[in-house]
């Protein structure tokens, strides 16, 4: 079992704690080493749940790619994934916009890699962003998250709408070396 592997395994046991996960996971003629799918309802009824007020809903979808390093076309590529694939098939479900009560989903594209790579890539990483609303935001909206697990520095870089991630990478980094 490489590095990379081992430490995809440990991240995808803390992820199972709250996301249906399903390994060698294909969309867009891409290939993720797995695919974590997250869903939560708010709802405020009065008395009863038949009289519902209002409900909302939010989603996470993260594909876990496994790769010695990245550069720029892979950060493209991301984007095209996100755009092309992960928004209207697994968002919208092959529709022209969510369902009713979507709030927001949050794609995530995560790169485990075994080196660092080359500083532009880093900065083109830090510097991603990718949102889509629907209908004003009446039918939600999308972000795109970007994490980059650099396995031979152990450290987590991240696009800002992701930033939130570094900490729980590296944690499990830490975890399982200690």
């Amino acid at each position: 079992m490489t590095r990379g592997e081992e430490y995809l395994n440990n991240l995808l046991e803390e992820y199972r704690k709250s996301f249906d996960v399903y390994t060698d996971y294909e969309i867009g003629g891409k290939k993720a080493a797995a695919y974590g799918y997250y869903s939560a309802v708010s709802e405020k009824y009065v008395l009863s749940p038949k009289a519902n007020l209002w409900s909302v809903h939010g989603y996470e979808h993260i594909l876990f790619f496994l790769k010695d390093t990245i550069t720029e076309r892979d950060i493209e590529e991301a984007r095209e994934l996100m755009s092309m694939h992960m928004a209207p098939e697994l968002v919208c479900k092959g529709n022209k916009y969510p369902e009713k009560d979507h709030m927001n989903s949050y794609l995530t594209v995560a790169f485990i890699c075994d080196r660092t790579p080359e500083e532009s890539v880093l900065k083109a990483l830090r510097g991603f962003k990718y949102e889509k609303n629907y209908l004003f935001t009446i039918r939600g909206y999308v972000q795109g998250h970007m994490v980059l697990m650099d396995l031979s520095k152990g450290t987590a870089t991240t696009n800002r709408a992701g930033k939130h991630l570094e900490a729980f990478y590296q944690k499990v980094f830490s975890a399982k070396r200690a």
